[in-house]
């Protein structure tokens, strides 16, 4: 059995032509040059386009979620939890207000936050 490659060959004479350079006076050359002179650069504001984001991306929590503090109050004031028993008195101590609670727990998250914001190694 015979296969018939005229087809073929009559296409790649037809694009033999298209695969020759082009000149372009050594632009090509020149643009790969520069783009290998870009990639071995270091950038020089990463760190602050990164300490801006994260300031920015805590901010923006901030905004969200301090409306909200005040329905995370009204929610868990309405749990109800069942009577304990220990043995040994521990829930009988110094009890903390609602304030401090929230307090600590901003606290925390402005830590957390200025940890992402101020290091280096994100």
């Amino acid at each position: 059995m015979m296969v018939d490659n005229t087809e073929n060959n009559e296409l790649r004479e037809l694009l033999s032509d298209y695969a020759a350079p082009i000149s372009d006076d050594g632009f090509s050359d020149y643009v790969l040059m520069q783009a290998h002179a870009l990639q071995n650069q270091a950038p020089h504001n990463t760190s602050a386009i990164k300490n801006l984001m994260v300031g920015t991306a805590a901010v923006l929590a901030a905004f969200t979620a301090i409306p909200q503090l005040g329905k995370l109050k009204q929610l868990l004031g309405g749990v109800k939890l069942p009577e304990l028993t220990l043995p040994a008195n521990v829930l009988e101590g110094p009890s903390m207000s609602t304030m401090t609670i929230f307090a600590l727990l901003a606290l925390m998250i402005i830590g957390l936050g200025g940890s992402f914001l101020f290091s280096s190694d994100i």
